[in-house]
């Protein structure tokens, strides 16, 4: 058994769930408008940076704060959908993760 073919398999088949389909044409959607693909992609950047540099409990805070300031951006329906799609990708995923983890640890 070759582990990288496995994991191209793997691949195949998480690029055939409809978490990702989902995800992947959200994003498409809001990548054609300029304006909010940017507006997400500073969002995104200062996001990082406040967990880059914060401890965990601070940095949840100020993530906070963050988000009340982009409240009237995540409202556009682009928005809500790509964020939706998303976290329900990221959820599929960790399912995924904590199947294999289970499986190791038989």
């Amino acid at each position: 058994m070759d582990i990288n073919q496995k994991a191209k398999e793997l691949a195949y088949y998480i690029k055939g769930t409809k978490e990702f389909k989902n995800m992947n044409r959200y994003k498409d959607e809001l990548e054609k408008n300029k304006n909010l693909k940017k507006h997400l992609n500073t969002y995104l950047s200062k996001k990082n940076q406040i967990y880059s540099k914060y401890k965990i409990d601070e940095a949840n805070k100020r993530v906070s704060k963050l988000d009340k300031e982009y409240i009237n951006f995540f409202s556009n329906p682009l928005v809500t959908n790509y964020m939706n799609s998303t976290n329900e990708f990221n959820s599929m995923m960790k399912k995924i993760y904590s199947s294999i983890e289970g499986e190791l640890l038989k």
